[in-house]
């Protein structure tokens, strides 16, 4: 049966705009599977669909557009890629979708860049999903609970033994089991404590006062324990 000539404009296949709210790749895949802007034969029906080779000479043939198109830029279109349409292309394959009818053009230039804006949407909140998972996950690996009697059981300790991730030492974690459920003076009065007993130790082990003469100058006195003594302060 020999299409309506209602689907025909300049010797053209014309498929109307349908404001269905699909985004760039599924519309585009449709359109350039039923061949919409392809020359017709002399049956009135489409020759064949679009493929990116025919598609980007058609669209380089366009008297307007002087720059041509790259091929890579449709075979994007063809991909299943969150790759969408720029607006200077939109143009193009509105001109191409609309037959080169002013009024269809100006239609499917509507439709395409609404398509591209569901695109780009759709891709935000696939993104947002990603990152909220990413950031799901995350903070499950650095929860711990404690249980009580300085304790500390990991969120993920109730997995089987062959899948519970191996953990690196952190000093972060180990430091906050030590010093994180009593004062907040824990930690500088061990710091100073170890300093102390540092001292001690280089009077203790006779080490406070070491000599040791340079080229046979003058004998010079140091402590042996009080270099370290001082690092280990001023470091925590």
């Amino acid at each position: 049966m020999k299409p309506s000539n209602m689907l025909i404009k300049n010797g053209k296949f014309f498929v109307q705009p349908d404001a269905g709210g699909r985004d760039f790749k599924v519309l585009f895949k449709n359109l350039a599977a039923a061949g919409a802007g392809r020359p017709v034969d002399e049956n009135g029906f489409p020759k064949g669909p679009w493929t990116a080779d025919l598609l980007a000479e058609a669209i380089s043939l366009i008297d307007a557009n002087r720059a041509g198109i790259e091929l890579r830029t449709v075979q994007l279109w063809f991909q299943d890629n969150d790759k969408g349409i720029s607006p200077e292309n939109i143009r193009w394959l509105a001109r191409i979708f609309g037959c080169d009818d002013p009024k269809a053009t100006s239609a499917w230039q509507a439709e395409l860049s609404a398509s591209q804006r569901q695109l780009v949407a759709k891709r935000r909140e696939r993104q947002k999903s990603l990152v909220s998972s990413a950031s799901e996950a995350s903070n499950l690996e650095e929860i711990a609970v404690d249980v009580g009697d300085g304790i500390v059981i990991d969120a993920d300790d109730d997995l089987p033994d062959d899948t519970q991730p191996k953990r690196r030492f952190s000093l972060a974690r180990t430091s906050e089991a030590i010093f994180g459920g009593g004062s907040f003076l824990d930690l500088p009065v061990s710091v100073f404590a170890g300093a102390a007993v540092l001292g001690f130790m280089s009077v203790f082990l006779g080490v406070h006062s070491i000599t040791y003469a340079e080229n046979n100058g003058p004998l010079k006195q140091v402590g042996f324990f009080w270099a370290p003594n001082w690092t280990l302060l001023f470091m925590v």
